[in-house]
């Protein structure tokens, strides 16, 4: 049979993806890895950050589950959440455009208006982040601010963007492998504070894409919480990414425990269906 696999592509700010809707089980976990693996390479397939996968929930609408670009199973991610909830909501799969749905970090409620997708992401707990602590990696000084939304972040601030994308990217590599810092790897963002008040702009390396990517959900919330918690920033926050914009609002149900808020664009680029081809 030529055709094989029913899909979409999606992108929120960039931040690009496959999604698959797997509600009848019919592709276990290691499918599901081998197709993260093989369709998310780009020029010789679809190209991806990586694969959405809808599952059934025994506790909410639907269960989400994201697989990197290397095949491994990630625990949250921001942007590729709004870009369920919209195929979600385009696909059936719930019947109204407010939904709850199940991720290994915890239950997100979102909402879907036209282009837009929101995000009430799971609370994260402040009480244990490491903040503004001085390491170095090669000749490369810095201060970071270390939580997890989801999934881990390091957040570290600079002055300026003076070096290149490529100097980033190498910079990025090297501190998700400082295995002494973070066991088990981390994703590291660039934050630079614009001009206007409550405004970011983060570049972020991502551990499972092993690159920079045009946007990251979790990453500018994480951005968007060590701003605040640091004083740079209040609890609502524009974080623009290479690929656009994200909004985040930090509701600070106690000193300790935030409850994010995260909102941006989603793009629903088109509905595929695969050959064979595209996993050689």
């Amino acid at each position: 049979m030529p055709c094989m696999l029913s899909c979409a592509k999606l992108n929120g700010n960039g931040n690009d993806f496959i999604a698959i809707n797997n509600m009848e089980m019919k592709h276990n976990t290691e499918t599901l890895r081998n197709f993260a693996a093989r369709l998310c390479r780009r020029q010789e397939s679809i190209g991806g950050d990586g694969i959405l996968v809808a599952e059934p929930s025994a506790l909410h609408d639907f269960k989400m589950r994201i697989f990197n670009r290397d095949g491994s199973e990630g625990e949250m991610c921001g942007n590729g959440a709004r870009c369920m909830a919209r195929f979600a909501v385009e696909n059936g799969i719930v019947r109204t455009k407010d939904m709850i749905f199940e991720t290994l970090s915890g239950s997100v409620k979102a909402s879907v208006m036209d282009c837009i997708a929101s995000l009430e992401l799971s609370p994260v707990d402040i009480s244990g982040v490491t903040a503004e602590i001085s390491a170095s990696v090669g000749d490369f000084d810095f201060e970071y601010t270390f939580l997890t939304v989801g999934v881990p972040h390091t957040v570290i601030f600079q002055k300026t963007r003076d070096r290149s994308d490529e100097e980033y990217r190498q910079l990025g590599r090297a501190v998700r492998c400082m295995s002494d810092l973070f066991p088990d790897g981390t994703n590291v963002n660039f934050v630079f504070q614009r001009e206007a008040a409550d405004e970011l702009f983060v570049l972020t390396y991502e551990r499972g894409v092993e690159d920079l990517t045009l946007s990251c959900g979790t990453g500018s919330t994480a951005s968007a919480i060590a701003a605040a918690i640091t004083g740079r920033t209040g609890r609502d926050v524009n974080v623009w990414n290479p690929g656009g914009l994200n909004r985040v609002k930090l509701d600070f149900v106690t000193a300790k425990l935030i409850r994010p808020k995260l909102e941006g664009a989603v793009k629903y680029v088109a509905d595929l269906t695969l050959r064979k081809d595209a996993l050689k």
